[in-house]
């Protein structure tokens, strides 16, 4: 049965119950006078039809003040309430009256007939004061990233700024391999700087779901091998020892193979930039019942429970913005757009000083 209906029947009974009370005890006040009446004959004077008057009159004030204490009471508290919440303000506001002491009968009649009604506001006031809460949160973390953002690009931008001015100062004659190699450096820092505000629009745009899916069949065992020996042999990873198992030999499955290897890429990337060189990192393959499954495994620092529950959210920086920055702080956050972009599903399972497990799950069709 639904709530409206619920508490309809609820206001209905007591109505009902309040009625039969004003008959009652209308007879009954009734019935009273006259044995009374017969016994101080004095009261003779005062006429019957005036003392059913009178009382009919009192019986009927007294009901309307129940009926407004116990059936509008509760929906002018509740009033209050919503204009509580809607100035900011999470909290049921404080009862007044009787209805302070919730043990009273007034609130425990008030509470038969509006449990359901009461039991809603305090939810949603739970969840108004939770997304408040998340929301200074959200916004923290946001400054926090622009923060870091803005250390990324001024870093970079500072080495190219150092550089230009070496070459353009006419004080000094540099050599045509100190110009190439101060080229070089500004180039680099160049590419820095692009593939952070590629970063940006690649987020960007998978939020607004403007990039599009071009999945073809691919063999995934060696497309994995290729991604992971491709990461291996780059500069910046050849002090880590990486490492890659398949139960299978073959597997087909529809994927667009570019969104797919910067997911994976983004994920290898991060396992090298958090953890020490020497770190091992595992990357396996496997078909279970749910799907296509990749476990990208690290046995380093690990991640403490805070970092674990944000690491794919766009605005958490797990680490302090003075700490040298490999990119945006975006990578994981890309990596899962892409992946749900296939309609999969990657969580993180990791203990300090244990190490970390990435769990990627690509449905089959």
């Amino acid at each position: 049965m639904k709530t409206p209906l619920k508490m309809g029947i609820r206001i209905l009974a007591l109505i009902v119950l309040l009625l039969l009370a004003y008959v009652l005890s209308f007879g009954m006040i009734m019935i009273l006078f006259v044995l009374v009446r017969q016994v101080f004959p004095i009261l003779e004077i005062v006429e019957l039809r005036t003392f059913r008057s009178a009382s009919l009159l009192v019986l009927g004030i007294i009901m309307a003040y129940l009926f407004l204490f116990l059936i509008l009471g509760p929906i002018i508290h509740t009033i209050h309430w919503i204009q509580a919440l809607s100035q900011g303000t999470y909290k049921e506001p404080a009862l007044k009256g009787v209805l302070a002491n919730r043990d009273s009968f007034y609130y425990k009649c008030t509470e038969f007939v509006y449990k359901e009604l009461f039991m809603q506001m305090q939810l949603l006031t739970e969840r108004l004061q939770q997304s408040e809460t998340d929301r200074i949160m959200l916004e923290k973390d946001r400054r926090q990233w622009l923060a870091g953002i803005t250390h990324d690009l001024k870093t970079p931008l500072s080495y190219i700024q150092g550089y230009a001015s070496l070459i353009t100062a006419e004080k000094y004659d540099w050599s045509d391999n100190e110009i190439v190699d101060y080229g070089m450096k500004i180039e680099e820092k160049s590419k820095h700087i692009k593939n952070l505000i590629d970063d940006l629009n690649l987020s960007f745009q998978s939020e607004d779901k403007k990039i599009t899916v071009q999945k073809l069949k691919t063999e995934m065992v060696e497309f994995l091998r290729k991604v992971v020996l491709d990461i291996a042999n780059s500069p910046r990873c050849v002090a880590y020892n990486f490492s890659f198992d398949s139960c299978m030999d073959t597997f087909f499955m529809e994927a667009d193979t570019i969104l797919l290897q910067r997911a994976l890429q983004n994920v290898l990337i991060n396992a090298v930039v958090h953890n020490p060189p020497g770190t091992e990192i595992e990357v396996a393959a496997a078909k279970q019942q749910d799907g296509f499954c990749i476990e990208i495994a690290d046995n380093g620092k690990g991640m403490e429970e805070e970092i674990r529950r944000n690491l794919f959210e766009s605005y958490y920086r797990g680490t302090s913005t003075d700490c040298p920055a490999e990119g945006s702080g975006l990578g994981m956050t890309i990596a899962k757009q892409f992946i749900e972009l296939h309609n999969g599903s990657i969580r993180v399972e990791s203990t300090p000083g244990q190490g970390t497990s990435i769990f990627i799950t690509l449905p089959v069709f």
